[in-house]
């Protein structure tokens, strides 16, 4: 019993640091991909939250909304995306409860 447990416990921490290490990566590179496509569209850097530069209130809270949504989402589909590839690789689902 004990060899068992510690068998899920290394898979599941092998899980947590794929998983989280995939989200991580792929939040970082979108964050990359939304400053770069702000400064395209908007011919300016994104709005930052210093009072001495006078950003405007809609333009900060646009850029917030925009950018807090979509890491969520690509760090999801990365996690997803880890998700498959596990299975592929192993043939064995994640650990539950994670």
């Amino acid at each position: 019993m004990r060899i068992k447990t510690e068998t899920l416990n290394s898979r599941k921490t092998t899980w947590l640091l794929v998983g989280a290490g995939a989200a991580m990566v792929a939040g970082r590179l979108v964050e990359r991909g939304l400053e770069n496509g702000w400064r395209a569209v908007k011919h300016e850097d994104p709005p930052e939250f210093s009072r001495k530069r006078g950003e405007s209130w809609p333009a900060a809270l646009a850029w917030t909304a925009l950018s807090a949504a979509t890491v969520a989402a690509v760090e999801l589909a990365a996690r997803r995306g880890a998700h498959v590839g596990l299975r592929r690789l192993t043939g064995k689902r994640p650990p539950a409860n994670l």
